[in-house]
Protein backbone atom coordinates (compact mmCIF):
# COMPACT_ATOMS: atom_id res chain seq x y z
CA UNK A 1 0.00 0.00 0.00
CA UNK A 2 1.35 3.68 -1.03
CA UNK A 3 0.28 6.34 1.24
CA UNK A 4 -1.41 6.23 4.85
CA UNK A 5 -5.32 4.64 4.60
CA UNK A 6 -8.25 7.06 4.44
CA UNK A 7 -9.89 5.10 6.72
CA UNK A 8 -6.98 5.71 9.26
CA UNK A 9 -6.34 9.40 8.61
CA UNK A 10 -9.96 9.89 8.87
CA UNK A 11 -10.52 8.78 12.47
CA UNK A 12 -7.62 10.85 13.47
CA UNK A 13 -9.50 14.49 12.57
CA UNK A 14 -13.05 15.82 12.74
CA UNK A 15 -13.59 18.35 9.75
CA UNK A 16 -9.95 18.29 9.05
CA UNK A 17 -8.50 19.37 12.37
CA UNK A 18 -6.92 17.36 15.31
CA UNK A 19 -6.66 17.25 18.68
CA UNK A 20 -4.54 14.87 20.65
CA UNK A 21 -3.58 14.23 24.11
CA UNK A 22 -0.56 13.36 24.67
CA UNK A 23 0.80 10.85 27.71
CA UNK A 24 4.27 9.83 26.68
CA UNK A 25 5.68 11.68 29.40
CA UNK A 26 6.17 8.72 32.47
CA UNK A 27 8.91 7.38 29.90
CA UNK A 28 10.23 10.64 28.69
CA UNK A 29 10.52 12.88 31.84
CA UNK A 30 10.03 10.51 34.70
CA UNK A 31 7.75 11.19 38.16
CA UNK A 32 8.81 14.95 38.23
CA UNK A 33 5.66 15.74 35.80
CA UNK A 34 3.37 13.98 37.78
CA UNK A 35 0.94 15.25 41.02
CA UNK A 36 -1.07 12.60 42.93
CA UNK A 37 -4.02 12.98 40.54
CA UNK A 38 -2.06 12.69 36.79
CA UNK A 39 0.36 9.96 38.03
CA UNK A 40 -2.44 7.48 36.83
CA UNK A 41 -3.13 6.85 33.42
CA UNK A 42 -6.96 6.48 34.32
CA UNK A 43 -7.33 10.09 34.64
CA UNK A 44 -5.80 11.36 31.76
CA UNK A 45 -7.84 8.54 29.80
CA UNK A 46 -11.17 10.26 31.52
CA UNK A 47 -9.82 13.75 30.25
CA UNK A 48 -9.45 12.57 27.02
CA UNK A 49 -12.58 10.88 26.69
CA UNK A 50 -15.11 13.69 28.50
CA UNK A 51 -13.42 16.18 25.92
CA UNK A 52 -13.41 16.08 21.86
CA UNK A 53 -9.58 14.61 21.64
CA UNK A 54 -9.19 13.01 18.33
CA UNK A 55 -6.22 11.04 19.58
CA UNK A 56 -4.34 9.60 22.28
CA UNK A 57 -1.34 8.70 22.90
CA UNK A 58 0.72 6.01 24.69
CA UNK A 59 3.64 3.78 24.65
CA UNK A 60 2.98 0.24 24.67
CA UNK A 61 2.92 -0.27 27.99
CA UNK A 62 -0.39 2.15 29.15
CA UNK A 63 -2.07 0.77 25.64
CA UNK A 64 -1.44 -2.83 27.17
CA UNK A 65 -2.24 -2.63 30.38
CA UNK A 66 -5.19 0.34 30.28
CA UNK A 67 -6.30 -0.84 26.99
CA UNK A 68 -10.68 -1.60 28.44
CA UNK A 69 -10.81 1.84 29.52
CA UNK A 70 -10.32 3.72 26.43
CA UNK A 71 -10.62 1.14 23.49
CA UNK A 72 -13.21 1.62 21.02
CA UNK A 73 -13.96 4.82 22.27
CA UNK A 74 -10.86 7.14 20.78
CA UNK A 75 -8.15 6.54 18.70
CA UNK A 76 -4.91 5.24 20.12
CA UNK A 77 -1.53 6.71 18.97
CA UNK A 78 1.30 4.20 20.04
CA UNK A 79 4.60 6.07 20.02
CA UNK A 80 7.30 3.31 19.16
CA UNK A 81 10.29 4.74 20.25
CA UNK A 82 11.47 6.72 22.99
CA UNK A 83 13.91 6.90 25.79
CA UNK A 84 14.25 8.12 29.31
CA UNK A 85 15.57 11.21 30.69
CA UNK A 86 18.37 9.96 32.68
CA UNK A 87 21.31 9.20 30.49
CA UNK A 88 22.78 12.72 29.13
CA UNK A 89 23.78 11.09 25.95
CA UNK A 90 23.68 12.27 22.57
CA UNK A 91 19.46 12.28 21.25
CA UNK A 92 18.29 9.54 19.95
CA UNK A 93 14.99 7.53 20.88
CA UNK A 94 15.26 3.79 20.18
CA UNK A 95 12.29 1.73 19.02
CA UNK A 96 10.22 0.06 21.74
CA UNK A 97 7.71 -1.07 19.84
CA UNK A 98 7.05 -2.83 16.87
CA UNK A 99 4.27 -1.67 14.44
CA UNK A 100 2.90 -5.01 14.63
CA UNK A 101 2.62 -4.84 17.86
CA UNK A 102 1.04 -1.85 17.64
CA UNK A 103 -1.50 -3.11 15.74
CA UNK A 104 -2.38 -5.86 17.58
CA UNK A 105 -2.58 -2.93 21.14
CA UNK A 106 -5.62 -1.35 18.44
CA UNK A 107 -3.24 1.39 17.21
CA UNK A 108 -4.98 3.48 14.53
CA UNK A 109 -1.21 5.74 14.21
CA UNK A 110 1.99 5.00 15.28
CA UNK A 111 4.29 8.00 16.78
CA UNK A 112 8.12 8.25 16.10
CA UNK A 113 10.58 11.34 17.91
CA UNK A 114 13.42 11.93 15.44
CA UNK A 115 15.95 14.30 16.97
CA UNK A 116 16.84 16.40 13.62
CA UNK A 117 20.57 17.61 13.60
CA UNK A 118 21.30 15.15 15.74
CA UNK A 119 24.96 13.14 15.52
CA UNK A 120 22.85 9.77 15.55
CA UNK A 121 20.57 10.76 13.31
CA UNK A 122 21.32 8.56 10.36
CA UNK A 123 20.40 5.80 12.89
CA UNK A 124 16.83 7.75 13.82
CA UNK A 125 16.87 7.99 9.97
CA UNK A 126 17.38 4.39 9.74
CA UNK A 127 15.08 3.45 12.21
CA UNK A 128 11.81 5.22 11.26
CA UNK A 129 12.68 3.79 7.89
CA UNK A 130 11.85 0.53 9.19
CA UNK A 131 8.86 2.13 10.85
CA UNK A 132 7.02 4.26 8.25
CA UNK A 133 7.16 1.16 5.78
CA UNK A 134 5.89 -1.51 8.23
CA UNK A 135 3.24 1.08 9.13
CA UNK A 136 2.34 1.35 5.26
CA UNK A 137 1.52 -2.46 5.38
CA UNK A 138 -1.48 -2.21 7.38
CA UNK A 139 -2.27 1.53 6.03
CA UNK A 140 -1.45 3.08 9.24
CA UNK A 141 -0.73 6.71 9.38
CA UNK A 142 2.96 7.80 10.77
CA UNK A 143 3.55 10.92 12.61
CA UNK A 144 6.65 12.26 13.44
CA UNK A 145 8.24 14.19 16.21
CA UNK A 146 9.90 16.16 14.17
CA UNK A 147 12.15 18.08 17.38
CA UNK A 148 16.03 19.19 16.24
CA UNK A 149 18.11 18.58 19.07
CA UNK A 150 21.64 17.92 19.57
CA UNK A 151 25.12 19.47 19.57
CA UNK A 152 24.39 21.34 16.36
CA UNK A 153 20.84 22.74 17.42
CA UNK A 154 21.64 26.24 19.82
CA UNK A 155 18.14 26.72 20.03
CA UNK A 156 15.31 24.37 19.14
CA UNK A 157 12.60 26.57 18.08
CA UNK A 158 14.45 28.84 15.69
CA UNK A 159 12.20 29.01 12.53
CA UNK A 160 14.52 28.14 9.89
CA UNK A 161 15.40 25.13 12.06
CA UNK A 162 12.35 24.00 12.93
CA UNK A 163 11.29 24.38 9.12
CA UNK A 164 13.84 22.06 7.92
CA UNK A 165 12.91 19.75 10.41
CA UNK A 166 9.21 19.37 9.29
CA UNK A 167 10.65 19.32 5.30
CA UNK A 168 12.98 16.33 6.85
CA UNK A 169 9.38 14.39 7.88
CA UNK A 170 7.69 15.30 4.47
CA UNK A 171 10.42 14.32 2.68
CA UNK A 172 10.91 11.36 4.95
CA UNK A 173 7.24 10.24 4.03
CA UNK A 174 5.47 11.25 7.51
CA UNK A 175 1.83 11.99 7.10
CA UNK A 176 1.72 14.43 10.24
CA UNK A 177 4.30 16.43 11.71
CA UNK A 178 4.55 17.33 15.17
CA UNK A 179 6.42 20.90 15.43
CA UNK A 180 7.50 23.00 17.98
CA UNK A 181 6.06 26.65 18.21
CA UNK A 182 8.36 29.25 16.20
CA UNK A 183 7.17 32.31 18.91
CA UNK A 184 5.12 33.90 16.11
CA UNK A 185 2.66 33.34 13.11
CA UNK A 186 4.43 34.68 10.46
CA UNK A 187 7.74 32.69 10.96
CA UNK A 188 4.96 29.39 11.78
CA UNK A 189 3.46 30.04 8.38
CA UNK A 190 6.82 29.01 7.06
CA UNK A 191 7.30 25.66 8.90
CA UNK A 192 3.87 24.15 7.64
CA UNK A 193 4.84 25.65 3.85
CA UNK A 194 7.93 23.25 4.28
CA UNK A 195 5.33 20.94 5.60
CA UNK A 196 3.90 20.58 1.93
CA UNK A 197 0.88 17.83 2.08
CA UNK A 198 1.84 16.60 5.59
CA UNK A 199 -0.34 17.59 8.05
CA UNK A 200 0.69 20.06 10.83
CA UNK A 201 0.06 19.52 14.91
CA UNK A 202 2.04 22.19 16.99
CA UNK A 203 3.61 20.51 20.37
CA UNK A 204 1.79 22.03 23.80
CA UNK A 205 5.17 22.31 25.52
CA UNK A 206 5.78 23.63 29.15
CA UNK A 207 2.72 25.44 30.50
CA UNK A 208 2.24 29.13 29.98
CA UNK A 209 -0.20 31.54 31.41
CA UNK A 210 -3.63 30.64 29.56
CA UNK A 211 -4.11 33.31 27.68
CA UNK A 212 -0.83 32.79 26.40
CA UNK A 213 -1.15 29.49 25.28
CA UNK A 214 -5.03 30.27 23.76
CA UNK A 215 -3.16 33.20 21.74
CA UNK A 216 -0.61 30.56 20.93
CA UNK A 217 -3.06 27.96 19.32
CA UNK A 218 -4.87 30.48 17.68
CA UNK A 219 -1.61 31.50 15.86
CA UNK A 220 -0.66 28.14 14.76
CA UNK A 221 -4.03 27.43 13.21
CA UNK A 222 -3.98 30.84 11.54
CA UNK A 223 -0.92 29.70 10.31
CA UNK A 224 -2.16 26.96 8.31
CA UNK A 225 -1.53 23.64 11.17
CA UNK A 226 -4.59 21.33 11.23
CA UNK A 227 -4.21 21.35 15.26
CA UNK A 228 -2.32 20.59 18.21
CA UNK A 229 -0.74 17.64 20.37
CA UNK A 230 -1.11 18.62 23.89
CA UNK A 231 -0.06 16.55 27.11
CA UNK A 232 1.27 18.71 30.44
CA UNK A 233 -1.03 21.87 29.70
CA UNK A 234 -3.59 20.26 30.26
CA UNK A 235 -3.39 17.63 32.45
CA UNK A 236 -0.89 19.21 35.31
CA UNK A 237 -3.70 21.76 35.15
CA UNK A 238 -6.49 22.27 38.16
CA UNK A 239 -8.70 22.98 35.57
CA UNK A 240 -8.19 20.39 32.52
CA UNK A 241 -11.61 20.11 31.50
CA UNK A 242 -12.08 23.65 30.95
CA UNK A 243 -8.96 24.33 28.95
CA UNK A 244 -9.73 21.50 26.80
CA UNK A 245 -13.00 23.07 26.03
CA UNK A 246 -11.14 26.31 25.25
CA UNK A 247 -8.46 24.46 22.52
CA UNK A 248 -11.82 22.56 21.53
CA UNK A 249 -13.40 26.23 20.53
CA UNK A 250 -10.23 27.54 19.04
CA UNK A 251 -9.61 24.10 16.56
CA UNK A 252 -13.28 22.88 15.97
CA UNK A 253 -15.26 26.16 16.04
CA UNK A 254 -12.21 28.39 14.96
CA UNK A 255 -13.12 30.95 17.76
CA UNK A 256 -11.30 33.74 18.63
CA UNK A 257 -9.24 33.88 21.52
CA UNK A 258 -11.54 35.97 23.33
CA UNK A 259 -14.10 33.42 23.46
CA UNK A 260 -11.78 30.59 24.52
CA UNK A 261 -10.98 33.01 27.28
CA UNK A 262 -14.54 33.17 28.14
CA UNK A 263 -15.14 29.18 28.38
CA UNK A 264 -12.25 29.25 30.47
CA UNK A 265 -13.82 32.00 33.25
CA UNK A 266 -16.85 30.22 32.62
Amino acid sequence: MVGASEKYMSRLFRDGKAMFLAYDQGLEHGPKDFNDRNYDPCYIIDIALKNKFTGLIFHKGLAEKYHEHFSGKIPLIVKVNGKDNIAKTEPFSPVVCSVDYAVKLGAEAVGYTLYVGSPLESKAMEDFRRVHEEAREYGLPVIGWMYPRGQYVPNDTDPTIVAYGARVGLELGADVLKVKYTGNKETFKRVVQMAGRSKVVCAGGLKTDANTFMQQTRDILDAGACGVAVGRNVWQSDRPDKIARALEALIFENAPVSKAMEVLSA
